[in-house]
């Protein structure tokens, strides 16, 4: 098992799929750019995300969203419609989070405009609130007393 965590964009809205089993999952395509000595290249990755979080996130995972996905991969060799050999890169998520665009600001809230209704995004999917910090604890005073019998 390989444990990842990518960070890309996505090249087509969320799809919602029922599984033979009939519980719900959603698919994603995830782009992923690297960049080496001034060349560009992009990884396509097929993203499953199961799990009730990921039905609420459907439409908030739309085609351009910067997300991060953390999951395993596993990658397999197929025959393309070209009859070339081929590989495929799955993941299958445990967490996907949006990634700021770096205004301090939520890419969801920054992509909304006058023309489009704001989104709410539900308390579920909202980071929990930071622990307060603990109270600290005042340092005793030490007195030296120089004037008793002891030799040290």
């Amino acid at each position: 098992m390989v444990n990842v965590s990518i960070i890309g964009r996505l090249g087509a809205d969320a799809e919602e799929r029922t599984s033979q089993s009939g519980s719900k999952f959603l698919t994603l395509n995830l782009a992923s750019d690297e960049y080496n000595k001034g060349e560009k290249s992009t990884s396509w990755f097929r993203v499953t995300y199961i799990g009730d979080r990921a039905i609420k996130m459907r439409e908030y995972l739309t085609k351009g969203k910067l997300v991060e996905v953390h999951g395993t991969e596993r990658v397999s060799l197929y025959t393309n419609k070209n009859g070339e050999a081929a590989i495929s890169r799955d993941i299958m998520a445990d967490r996907v989070d949006f990634v700021s665009t770096g205004s301090g600001q939520t890419q969801t809230a920054e992509a909304t405009t006058e023309t489009q209704p704001s989104i709410e995004i539900p308390k579920s999917m909202q980071p929990a609130a930071p622990a307060p910090a603990p109270a600290a604890t005042p340092t005793p005073s030490v007195t030296l007393d120089d004037d008793d019998d002891l030799p040290f």
